[in-house]
């Protein structure tokens, strides 16, 4: 943390619970003052619990969880720079985000609504559960925190990720013993999948305006990172990796100005960078061949490859630049 705050990065920290913090809040109390003294100057954003929806991070109800936050008031008082957010729910379980927002102690509000926003069990960001997709999941999660008096309305995804295929016990979906008849779990991904779902999750869920930050679970890991840390020649940069650093370099510091309408699936999304104009487009589960919307000057894949004059839209995003034309916006 003091290297990232040294080299000017903001750091947000996340602060796990388990049972014994529970069965001991004053053990608790102590373990919370202790940390923000060590990171005291370090952090901007700190979350407090993590998964309180789930009984195996040690929180059986929103009355315990409120235990667990009792803390924060006066450490709030202690460190005002702190934006200290929660509940720290995950998956798209909303009806417990309202009651756990509804138990946050008297005095405290949450200077963010923080969730762990994981859509892997759908596939795409894009396919729907019952009626919602990622997009209206993060709107329905923005309009809980514009709702409830016990946070700002801010919104950060604070974990997402898709699990990996051929990692074994490693991928979060799989269990801790896999016998060897085990076929591999349906919800896996390749890797390249992976990448391009986590640069879709980013651009539609930041573009809506209902979240304003979401942060990748995780850096390295064999099941479900962007570095896998168990290859056999040492460290390995996943696909993922590589597509996320070139995302940022041409559209890190871009604005979003519209979709652009297509047909069903297809998702073409413009952005400016100081006078140059891009679009970033794909197609969901389907191919999309034929003349586009817009002219360019040129398309590159999803690692920067340039591509030719005629672009297939899948999967994996595309990058046009040099964009001249695009019409048929929409809000």
């Amino acid at each position: 943390m003091r290297e990232l705050h040294e080299a000017g990065h903001e750091v947000m920290l996340a602060i796990l619970q388990d049972r014994r913090a529970v069965k001991d809040p004053e053990g608790w109390r102590e373990f919370l003052g202790r940390v923000m003294e060590l990171t005291d100057g370090l952090v901007t954003v700190v979350e407090v619990c993590h998964a309180v929806n789930r009984m195996k991070w040690g929180v059986h109800s929103a009355r315990e969880q409120a235990v667990l936050l009792e803390p924060l008031n006066e450490l709030q008082q202690r460190y005002p720079a702190v934006c200290f957010t929660g509940p720290a729910c995950i998956d798209f379980e909303f009806h417990y985000v309202v009651t756990a927002l509804d138990g946050v102690p008297e005095g405290l509000t949450l200077g963010a609504l923080s969730h762990h926003l994981y859509v892997d069990r759908r596939g795409a960001p894009e396919n729907f559960q019952g009626k919602f997709s990622l997009l209206e999941k993060c709107s329905l999660l923005r309009a809980i925190a514009k709702w409830s008096d016990r946070c700002g309305d801010e919104v950060i995804v604070s974990e997402v990720n898709w699990p990996v295929d051929g990692s074994g016990v490693w991928s979060p979906v799989n269990a801790t013993y896999l016998p060897p008849w085990r076929t591999p779990h349906h919800l896996n991904v390749r890797e390249d999948l992976q990448g391009a779902y986590m640069l879709r999750y980013y651009v539609i869920a930041l573009c809506s305006g209902m979240v304003d930050r979401v942060f990748w679970w995780r850096l390295v890991s064999h099941g479900f990172g962007l570095v896998d840390e168990r290859a056999e020649d040492g460290w390995r940069e996943r696909s993922g990796y590589r597509m996320l650093e070139y995302f940022l370099k041409i559209l890190g510091k871009a604005t979003f100005l519209e979709k652009i309408s297509d047909e069903d699936g297809v998702y073409l999304l413009k952005f400016q960078t100081g006078e140059e104009i891009w679009m970033m487009g794909w197609a969901n589960g389907r191919t999309r061949t034929g003349p586009l919307p817009f002219r360019f000057e040129e398309a590159r894949d999803a690692l920067g490859e340039p591509l030719g004059a005629e672009v297939e839209l899948a999967d994996l995003p595309v990058y046009f630049s040099g964009v001249s034309k695009a019409k048929g916006a929409v809000a």
